[in-house]
């Protein structure tokens, strides 16, 4: 199958829903899109997530309202899930979803050969970086990219410019320590693996060395509301706020602060960042 990029035009907000009450609340601070979880096979696995139903009402409201919803199934695969994988990916099918996020190189394997009507978005944890990673994953029937998280801005630019498909970034939230959830911190801790959806966050903790004592691994929050006149001008399609784990307050605040900036007026982005940085 064919992919292509979407037409250029003002790039897409995309909003995290860790349940039905997020979902709805980023709709209505102006999000155009949200991504959710089903209960199993999502990278937070740890927030309430959906049900069948939950999903299947989320998709039919979103979609009456001309939003989109994309449903993460962005963990790695044991061997032993393999059957259930594709049987909650059959279930999905029938939810017609705008994409599905992944990860793992088996799961799109079995979406191209079995389940060929799923758009297919690779997740920042694939690992793409570079414009000959988009190329590739275009090859494979990926209609859009999340580049990893440490990519620049110039980087983005020439990626955008080379890109046969959409490209998502992250603009605002938490920043793994590691390279976009590449980490067996968690794992390593108790067990708990980021890339099966169960990430307890150790790099968030206080640690003691010696004399000294502080937050040693964890890297500052993501903030872009200043960016977004020049992400609006590079082209990217759709700009991703982290947080699937956060409460509705937090997803109404962030949504609304980068509906303001997105949707300013040229010459007025000095104004609106103000307010916005006051939400």
């Amino acid at each position: 199958e064919n992919v292509m990029k979407s037409p250029k035009s003002k790039p897409e907000l995309l909003a995290p829903a860790g349940n039905i009450v997020s979902a709805l609340t980023a709709f209505d601070a102006g999000a155009d899109a949200v991504y959710a979880g089903l209960k199993r096979f999502n990278a937070r696995e740890r927030t309430e997530n959906f049900t069948h139903c939950e999903m299947s009402k989320l998709l039919t409201y979103a979609h009456s309202i001309g939003r989109k919803v994309y449903v993460t199934f962005n963990t790695l695969l044991k061997e032993s899930e393999i059957r259930e994988a594709a049987e909650t990916l059959s279930e999905l099918v029938s939810l017609k979803p705008d994409a599905v996020i992944i990860q793992d190189l088996g799961v799109l394997h079995l979406i191209r050969e079995f389940f060929p009507s799923l758009a297919v978005h690779s997740s920042t944890q694939m690992g793409i970086h570079n414009s000959e990673g988009v190329k590739f994953a275009a090859s494979l029937g990926i209609s859009r990219v999340i580049l990893e998280r440490q990519v620049t801005i110039p980087e983005i630019e020439k990626i955008v410019s080379a890109s046969p498909v959409d490209i998502e970034i992250f603009i605002h939230g938490a920043v793994c320590c590691s390279l976009s959830g590449k980490c067996l911190f968690s794992s390593w801790h108790g067990g708990w693996s980021g890339n099966r959806g169960k990430c307890k966050q150790p790099c968030r903790y206080n640690y003691f060395k010696g004399g000294d004592e502080g937050y040693f691994f964890s890297a500052r929050d993501l903030c872009s509301l200043e960016l977004i006149p020049e992400l609006k001008r590079i082209g990217v399609s759709s700009l991703k706020i982290e947080g699937r784990l956060r409460k509705q307050d937090y997803v109404k605040n962030v949504v609304s602060a980068y509906r303001m900036m997105l949707d300013t007026s040229p010459g007025n982005e000095r104004n609106t960042l103000r307010e916005a940085e006051d939400l």
